[in-house]
Parts: structure tokens; C-alpha cells; sequence
């Protein structure tokens, strides 16, 4: 996984939010996206039924983009370090998204030995995905963050261009993790675009894009797509 992963892209780019297995919403939304490129924000895999499909998706589309916090815990297992017991908790889903790969049982143990459920293409996939995106959208430049910046981190002494580079390097689970309000966060010279908090519709506060609106939540929840270099919006579901 690269820290920081320079991103140009000289043509219409979507960047979509958090998508959490769910194809349905993945099949309403490419449609309306014509050839774009498509970027992910984190947050593709678990709680939906069709983790498998999503990816297969995404890979066929030639997909780019950034980790989220769900991505992590299966990456650590395709490399052999284990299944962590939170991941198939059911408020993380990660059974839903084993499920779709077609691993068997319910436990740990049961579970972990069976990394081969998991095509070649799809580990390369997750591991081309980096913890933060340098993007450039037609000489628009910006960032891709899945939890935003932490708002809860000093960064007294960091040069102001370095911010970023210091806070992959030195807080990269606050990077996937952090809980952290978009209109509190420390301005860039250039918009964020994050994930990772579902909200009911997409913001975008002039130094923040958010654009998860919940396709991994009990209650149906949306998907939205950020439109660049327009900057509109795209959201599709009930």
C-alpha cells in the first residue's frame, strides 16, 4: 500500500462514495456515468451482499483511488496475518463480504485458512489502493482521504505543505479511522474528498467533499457520486 499516490487524470472523473458490497447500487449508478474514470474513496467491500461483484466492477471499469478503514482488516488476512475477530462482527460485515467469496463457517478459525476464496485480481486490486490520493482532475488538484483530517491532531510545526506527508507517515489510522467534522477540519488549498462518516446527503463545504450517504447502513442508504471537474453530484437509491 503506498502512503501517497499521485493520481492525474486528464479527462471527466467520478469519484464514488463509500460503496460497502452494495452491486445494486453500483449497477444504478455506473450507467449514468458514461466512460468516466472512476475513482474510489474507500469503504468498496463488506455489510452488502456482493462484495465479489462490486470488485469485479470496479477492476473491469480500471478503477483507482484509496483504502478505508473495512479494507484493512482483509488486505492483513490476504497477507497472512490472520482474521481478526472484530471483522466478522455484524457491525463491521465482514462475513457478508467472505460470504460472497465463498468461504464457509461462521468462526475464526473456521474462516481464516481460506484466502484462496479470493481471485488474484481482486487482492492486486486492493493493494494498488493507497492510504491517500494526490488527485489532479483536469489540472484541478485535490485530496483523497476516506476519514478526512483529523481534527483531533496537533500539528504544530508541520509545515504547511507537508501536512499531508506527516499525517500519512505519523497518524495513518486516523487517516481510515478518525471521526472527523467536515467543517471543523484544517483548510488545505485544496478540497478533501472523504468518506467513512454516512450522512444524509453529500457536502461540500468549499475545503470538503463528503460523499458517503450510507450504502452500508441497516436502512437502505444511498450512493453518491462526485462529478469532476464539474463538481456535482450523482446519488442514486431509495
Amino acid at each position: 500500500m503506498p502512503p501517497i499516490q499521485s493520481i492525474s487524470i486528464a479527462h471527466p472523473t467520478a469519484v464514488l462514495g463509500d460503496i460497502h458490497g452494495r452491486l445494486d447500487l453500483l449497477d444504478r449508478m455506473l450507467p449514468q456515468l458514461d466512460k468516466r474514470q472512476i475513482v474510489v474513496i474507500g469503504d468498496v467491500i463488506d455489510r452488502g451482499p456482493d462484495t465479489r461483484s462490486v470488485i469485479d466492477r470496479l477492476i473491469e471499469r480500471g478503477a483507482v483511488g484509496v483504502l478505508g478503514n473495512h479494507e484493512e482488516w482483509l488486505l492483513a488476512w490476504l497477507r497472512g496475518e490472520g482474521l481478526d475477530d472484530w471483522a466478522i462482527k455484524p457491525k463491521m460485515g465482514g462475513l457478508a463480504t467472505l460470504r460472497s467469496y465463498g468461504a464457509a463457517g461462521d468462526t475464526r478459525s473456521a474462516l481464516e485458512p481460506q484466502t484462496w476464496c479470493v481471485p488474484e485480481a481482486h487482492r492486486r486490486f486492493l493493494e494498488s489502493l493507497a492510504l491517500v490520493g494526490d488527485l489532479d482532475v483536469v489540472g484541478q488538484p485535490y485530496w483523497l482521504v476516506h476519514a478526512g483530517i483529523p481534527t483531533h491532531v496537533s500539528l504544530a510545526g508541520v509545515p504547511f505543505d507537508r501536512v499531508v506527508l506527516h499525517l500519512a507517515e505519523k497518524h495513518a489510522h486516523d487517516l481510515l479511522w478518525g471521526f472527523n467534522d467536515p467543517e471543523a477540519m484544517l483548510p488545505l488549498g485544496r478540497p478533501v474528498i472523504m468518506g467513512h462518516q454516512p450522512r444524509q446527503a453529500p457536502l461540500d463545504t468549499g475545503d470538503v467533499i463528503a460523499i458517503d450517504t450510507g450504502a452500508g447502513t441497516l436502512d437502505g442508504g444511498r450512493l453518491t457520486a462526485l462529478l469532476l471537474p464539474e463538481r456535482t453530484f450523482v446519488t442514486v437509491g431509495p
